[in-house]
């Protein structure tokens, strides 16, 4: 049970620079927008790492 509310906790975290990106592209801030395309890519790959961690002590 805690295995998968983990999961779905640290799988959510991305999404948040992805509401950034979205609000930043109805401003047309296009620096800003791409700054958060960037974020989410890297804690997309933060949030895997971490999963894979988390599956392996565990």
């Amino acid at each position: 049970m805690m295995n998968t509310l983990f999961t779905l906790y640290v799988g959510l975290i991305p999404i948040v620079p992805l509401i950034g990106a979205e609000i930043f592209k109805r401003r047309q801030n296009a620096a800003r927008r791409n700054l958060c395309y960037g974020l989410f890519a890297l804690q997309l790959l933060l949030s895997i790492a971490c999963i894979a961690a988390y599956h392996r002590m565990g």
